[in-house]
């Protein structure tokens, strides 16, 4: 479920409709205006730079670009950490923790269990903010990269960026990647059927149901 409240109570859905698991939203405008105004900063001091350097003062332009990175560093600083419990019923059954307090240059959830058996990690660098949304799949064990989330296209990027808060139709769908093979997609798009915000994975994918689950929570449920 996508636009619900922060705080509310947000659910999983199986094939049936029926509610699987549920979770209290933590979708934030905190995170979309903090990325706006952060691409402002670097766009204005881009120019500077482009001007300064125009003008021959390259030591000016220097210092424009140091402190657009700066102030572009310390606005993401202010996004709060996301901590997130999905529970089967009563009882814990996935849990998401931010594992920095911070989300530059990149933010890594740990995926686990509810009882902290650790299922994988999930790694977001700030610049896929900029073009395609990528979030890396880790092991758990090993920390290695082994899969990926990434927007179907730059083209569809852009166009969910600038139109997807006003209508489904604009959004990108996300094609999942688990060694090598493709694993699924998250389908934020209406298809044929009309349905969207869906977790659609290959039967035969070693994905961790789990990862994927907090994975497609992380993606849906991150923006109001």
């Amino acid at each position: 479920m996508t636009g619900i409240p922060a705080g509310e109570t947000a659910y999983v859905r199986g094939d049936d409709g029926n509610a699987l698991l549920w979770y209290r939203s933590f979708a934030s405008i905190v995170g979309v205006i903090a990325a706006l105004m952060s691409s402002i900063v670097l766009v204005a001091g881009a120019a500077a730079v482009i001007f300064l350097l125009i003008e021959g003062r390259p030591l000016p332009a220097i210092a424009a670009l140091m402190l657009s990175a700066a102030f572009s560093a310390m606005i993401v600083i202010l996004i709060p950490a996301t901590h997130v419990t999905i529970f089967e019923g009563a009882a814990p059954a996935i849990t998401i923790a931010q594992q920095s307090s911070v989300n530059f240059p990149s933010v890594t959830y740990a995926v686990g269990t509810g009882d902290g058996k650790p299922v994988g990690r999930i790694a977001k660098s700030f610049l896929s903010r900029f073009g395609r949304n990528r979030w890396e799949i880790l092991d758990p064990n090993d920390f290695l990269a082994r899969g990926e989330a990434i927007e179907e296209s730059l083209g569809r990027a852009f166009v969910r960026k600038l139109f997807g808060k006003f209508a489904p139709a604009y959004q990108s769908n996300v094609r999942i990647i688990w060694n090598g093979e493709e694993a699924g997609w998250i389908i934020r798009r209406p298809g044929a059927d009309g349905h969207a915000d869906v977790l659609e994975l290959n039967p035969a994918t070693t994905l961790d149901r789990r990862a994927a689950v907090a994975l497609a929570v992380l993606v849906l449920g991150s923006e109001p």
